[in-house]
């Protein structure tokens, strides 16, 4: 069973019983479900995920006022409930002052996570928001909405990035893909430089698979996720992931070039096909030279690309 099928019945037959038997008028308050750190929250979890933080647990985010007066009896509440549950073994946890469920303070959670416990409302809001913790923000299920600010910051950051920050994102990615793939690595394997040549291949693969999550209008999660996380992006997702994995078992310069090119292409297809950009060959930094022009914020489009 998956960790969120699990989270989903824990909290239908156990932990929502419990909470409307010894807390009824707190319940409305409170939003039920489970997301935040942890592979079960994407649903990649397997056998090797069970080591820790892994088992029946719920989230329950509710408003700050409510935390600072209940937190205390509501999560004495919840921890009475730490039971195994269909014959999975109560949660181990690696780090006990790091709370991953139980009763969390919407505010908090959401600050801890994005510097902010308020939805971005400027361009610079979003940017300053990293975008694997945008993804812990706002994967995994809600099973029950509550009052208060939980759903109305989840919806916003769900609606994904504002038009420019999309297109400044995904020009950013194409001339970081073009310098590591398409430039540098080839200068290292002429000087022999062995070191580089891993590491511009790995440049290339990170941003490549980060480019088909913005193509796709997914955040990208941590680093450990993102190629699974390809493998839910449908075709485009699968064709660059089989790129990439042919490329890192590969060391044959040749091999490499036409591996990486053909990556390219297909990335450069979708950036055309999504009229992102006219077609321009199969140098990826020439469209998004091309993309960022059309960047309506003029102080985004002339900003350096620093941006993650």
């Amino acid at each position: 069973m998956k960790g969120l099928e699990l989270a989903r019945r824990y909290y239908s037959e156990v932990v929502l019983p419990a909470f409307i038997e010894r807390a009824p008028g707190k319940v409305d308050s409170m939003n039920f479900g489970l997301a935040g750190p942890g592979s079960e929250c994407y649903g990649y979890d397997d056998e090797i995920s069970r080591d820790h933080d892994w088992g029946p647990r719920v989230c329950i985010w509710i408003p700050e006022n409510l935390y600072k007066r209940q937190s205390g009896n509501l999560q004495t509440i919840y921890d009475g409930l730490n039971h195994g549950f269909l014959g999975f073994d109560p949660v181990k946890r690696l780090d006990n002052r790091i709370r991953k469920d139980g009763i969390l303070s919407t505010a908090r959670f959401y600050g801890n996570y994005l510097g902010s416990d308020r939805p971005p409302e400027t361009l610079r809001d979003w940017l300053l928001m990293p975008e694997e913790a945008l993804s812990l923000c706002s994967n995994g299920e809600v099973f029950r909405e509550g009052s208060g600010d939980f759903m109305t910051m989840r919806e916003v950051l769900l609606s994904y990035f504002p038009r420019d920050i999309r297109l400044k994102k995904i020009a950013s990615r194409c001339k970081a893909a073009a310098q590591h793939g398409q430039y540098n690595l080839w200068r290292a394997f002429q000087r022999n430089d062995l070191l580089a040549v891993q590491f511009h291949k790995a440049g290339f693969t990170h941003e490549a698979a980060s480019l088909v999550f913005l193509l796709c209008r997914i955040y990208r999660p941590f680093g450990k996720w993102i190629f699974r996380g390809l493998d839910n992006l449908g075709t485009l997702g699968s064709d660059v992931k089989k790129y990439l994995r042919n490329m890192t078992e590969s060391n044959d310069e040749k091999e490499i070039q036409g591996i990486l090119e053909g990556c390219a292409g297909v990335l450069a297809d979708e950036l055309v096909r999504q009229d992102l950009t006219p077609r321009k060959g199969s140098f990826l930094y020439d469209y998004g030279v091309e993309i960022e022009r059309s960047i309506e914020d003029a102080s985004l489009r002339e900003e350096l690309d620093s941006i993650g």
